[in-house]
């Protein structure tokens, strides 16, 4: 209801109640016998008391819930009315004059209580039917509605016939519209279903209400009836509202001895209702575990409380079962437990010769032991202080694997009932789906956690590799190097020796990720080192070879080629260790550069040196040596064909008047080009240098 709408429904009453308190004044000592004037009081009464029924119904929420609250509350306001009721039938002073066909109240004071009591009543009437209806129509049916609608037509009805206008309707018509009213509230009383839903205690406290309800009404109803003063008052400020408020005492003392007599049959079963409905919380709260609990320990530890609440056990215990590898046996972990001990529950388990968690794991079901000290598979299980009672266990199953048991205990001999194991059976199905989300989460958060170290180990990686490449101005350098994984094995590196010569090494060490990372940092510090120290190619990597043979695994080695450019004489001296050859582009034609070497780590020293040669390249202006690792040549397309060297040459040769840089990105589309996706299956490293001269 809007602000607007009921602030109207408030200023209507406070407006014409006084009016026509003013009027009943003027009528107590002066005689007006005008019928219009009549006709309009009673439209402004009418207005009064339906504005106040819009508001009481704006204010009023649906009883969905405190059900008990607010029969309270209605039995309060009840109380308070009938207080008020009985201390105006105290006053004597109150004196009734005739006129006409009605006892009207002489004097200020006489007409004052009229109104209040009137006014008073017909807000009680209002407030009990709103409630009583609320109260019909929860969990309503499709014929609540027109049962309830019928009801309010007949009352309504039966108020206007006592209209001063009306009042000379048939007598019998009258009598036969008053007993239809009663009949459809008997009727309508009849709708108790919000009693079912109600928990033991608020079951005691309706009782308790209802009863009340149900004598204030019928005393309401008796005090309309009879020569009262409250009767006389309310007689005298309008014929409508006496039976307005009369008819609804006789619907609240109906509705309310019924719902007395109702509750009080429904009370055995409170215990049930309040069992399911803790079964259905628990049941709820499980689901929401699902997803919302991802620490383990807590999802463990909630499970088996619940299980107390869900089925009244005295104690509980999860074990998490994994089967032996050999098939001769499981093997079990106990991850939550309550109200016992670990003794007890090993003495529990082992039983009479026999075990539980073995004949679990092999049945797969329910297992329930109505006797536990009488029963052959658990009466051994007698140590210093034995469970006692009735035992029940429950596998978790996922994926047709047993991979947990639930236990529950009472303390009495059979405790538990075939809805006791419906309820824990569906309870361990949820248990399974958490277990198996919490175990997932955690694997999903621990990938998540070495993602990001791979990452870091990314980043690290990205600094070992030159951040640009040496700016001298007899050269042009380009290299970039892409790993097929996070991190890889690959590796290129400038060291300035002095103002005229560059050393320059490509390698790639075997396999891929983390691995070859580690190895690829290794060789790093291995040329910085030896770099400084050694005057040729040959000697670096025959130092290297002797360096790595003792840290590297048997199964690994590292391929490996080192050039030092003489910026002075022109010159690009090489030694190559098992590395791919160098592609060296010239005015005359190409060819591939391929010194003899064996692998980094493959054989002992003399063997490896013995093998190693270098070889000089006299450079001239226009020149191009591309080195590469193998992840250039062997990538593959679709069908398998690998790119090869010969295109590699064919690129580099149309590209050759190019920019190194030019020169690298026309390679890399064109490998592109040729797998027909941007990923490689290798580690990729490229270095194109150019002699541009002096």
């Amino acid at each position: 209801m809007s602000r607007f709408k009921r602030i109207i429904s408030v200023v209507i009453p406070l407006v014409l109640f006084p009016a026509v308190f003013f009027y009943d004044v003027i009528r107590s000592t002066v005689d007006l016998d005008v019928p219009s004037i009549a006709f309009v009081r009673e439209i402004a009464i009418l207005m009064s008391f339906f504005s106040l029924y819009y508001y009481v119904n704006g204010k009023k929420t649906r009883v969905k819930k405190g059900i008990p609250r607010e029969i309270g509350k209605l039995l309060v306001i009840t109380f308070s009315v009938l207080v008020l009721a009985g201390i105006i039938s105290l006053m004597r002073q109150i004196v009734f004059v005739e006129k006409g066909a009605l006892l009207v109240p002489q004097g200020v004071m006489g007409v004052f209580l009229s109104v209040l009591t009137s006014v008073v009543m017909g807000a009680l009437s209002i407030i009990m039917l709103i409630t009583v209806r609320e109260l019909i129509f929860y969990k309503r049916k499709k014929g609540t509605k027109r049962n309830f609608a019928f009801y309010l037509v007949a009352l309504i009805a039966g108020c206007a016939l006592s209209l001063p206008f009306l009042r000379a309707t048939d007598r019998l018509a009258v009598s036969g519209l008053y007993v239809l009213t009663v009949i459809l509230l008997v009727l309508n009383s009849f709708r108790q279903s919000w009693i079912v839903y109600l928990s033991r205690r608020e079951k005691i406290y309706c009782i308790v209400y209802s009863a009340l309800l149900f004598f204030t009404n019928m005393f309401l109803s008796v005090l309309l009836s009879n020569d009262s003063v409250p009767n006389r008052l309310i007689s005298s400020f309008s014929q409508s509202l006496h039976s307005f408020v009369q008819l609804n005492a006789v619907f609240g003392a109906v509705y309310f001895g019924m719902a007395f007599v109702s509750t009080l049959f429904h009370l055995p079963t409170a215990e049930v209702f309040e069992r399911k409905q803790s079964e259905l919380t628990s049941l709820h709260n499980l689901s929401r575990l699902v997803t919302q609990v991802f620490d383990f320990n807590d999802l463990v530890n909630t499970v088996t409380q619940m299980t107390l609440e869900v089925i009244g056990a005295t104690t509980s215990w999860l074990e998490l079962v994994q089967s032996s590898p050999d098939g001769g046996g499981v093997s079990v972990e106990l991850v939550a437990q309550r109200n016992i001990n670990n003794d007890q529950i090993d003495e529990l388990m082992k039983g009479n010769g026999f075990s539980i968690r073995q004949l679990m794991a092999e049945s797969k079901k329910v297992l329930v032991v109505d006797d536990i000290a009488g029963d052959k598979r658990t009466k051994g299980a007698m140590g210093v202080n034995p469970v006692k009672g009735c035992l029940l266990s429950v596998p978790l199953i996922s994926h047709n694997e047993l991979i947990g048991i639930l236990h529950a205990t009472k303390d009495m001999e059979y405790g538990f009932d075939q809805d006791d194991i419906d309820v824990l059976t569906t309870f361990a199905d949820h248990v399974t789906i958490a277990i198996e989300n919490s175990k997932l989460i955690a694997r999903s958060l621990e990938r998540e956690r070495l993602h990001q170290e791979i990452m870091v180990a990314q980043r690290m990686q990205q600094r070992l590799l030159p951040q640009s490449v040496p700016n001298i101005g007899a050269l042009d350098i380009s290299a970039i190097s892409e790993s097929s994984y996070e991190v890889g094995g690959d590796y290129y590196d400038f060291v300035k020796l002095n103002d005229d010569r560059l050393g320059i090494v490509v390698g790639d060490v075997s396999g891929k990720g983390v691995s070859a990372a580690f190895y690829m940092a290794e060789v790093k510090g291995i040329f910085l080192s030896l770099s400084k120290i050694c005057a040729s190619p040959r000697e670096l990597l025959v130092r290297a070879n002797h360096t790595l043979m003792d840290s590297l695994e048997k199964n690994a080695f590292i391929s490996l080629i080192y050039a030092i450019v003489d910026i002075r004489k022109a010159s690009l001296v090489l030694a190559r260790a098992g590395h791919c050859p160098v592609a060296y582009i010239s005015k005359d034609g190409f060819e591939m550069v391929r010194p003899t070497g064996l692998g980094l780590g493959l054989t002992n020293g003399a063997l490896f040196e013995e093998s190693t040669e270098e070889r000089t390249i006299n450079m001239s202006e226009g020149d191009v040596c591309v080195f590469y690792t193998d992840g250039i040549t062997e990538s593959r397309r679709a069908s398998g064909e690998e790119y090869g060297y010969d295109r590699l040459i064919e690129i580099a040769v149309k590209t050759k008047e190019s920019s190194a840089e030019q020169i690298r990105d026309s390679i890399l589309q064109d490998v592109r080009a040729f797998t027909g996706t941007a990923t490689y299956g290798d580690d990729m490293t490229l270095v194109v240098l150019k002699w541009i001269g002096h």
